[in-house]
């Protein structure tokens, strides 16, 4: 079976009132009340200063956010909204897939390129610098 026919099955099965409805179904408040913000974070503002623009523009209680980019990176911020912030520790605990886009200053071969992959095709483990320059010149 075709991914597609999958869909469009899921898709046709009847929804059970008690767990929620259609996404077309929902009002603004349940999005606001239950939703998460996949964000594209720009370079320079840190992951809770996001957040909190968040959280003052819809004015809501609570935003929290599933991981954190340092204030130099730009990707996809998962922002948690009121109800939904109870689910920022699974998302805190959860796999990762992290995509990287190279520019190389110099032409580079296959072969090089290769064994540079293949560095990062294993489990990485994040060592913290010995010494922070953030916020540093």
């Amino acid at each position: 079976m075709k991914f597609q026919d999958q869909l469009l099955i899921k898709s046709e099965s009847p929804i059970n009132e008690d767990y929620g409805c259609r996404p077309e179904d929902r009002d603004i408040e349940t999005y606001i009340n239950y939703g998460i913000i996949n964000l594209d974070k720009p370079k320079g503002p840190t992951s809770h200063e996001v957040v909190t623009w968040v959280r003052k523009i819809l004015g809501v209680q609570k935003t929290g956010h599933g991981g954190t980019l340092d204030p130099k990176v730009t990707g996809i911020l998962p922002c948690a909204i009121n109800k939904s912030t109870k689910a920022v520790s699974y998302l805190l605990n959860s796999k990762k897939e992290y995509v990287c886009v190279i520019f190389f200053h110099s032409p580079v071969s296959k072969k090089q390129m290769g064994s540079l992959f293949y560095l990062f095709t294993e489990k990485l483990f994040q060592k913290l610098p010995l010494k922070s320059f953030f916020g540093k010149k």
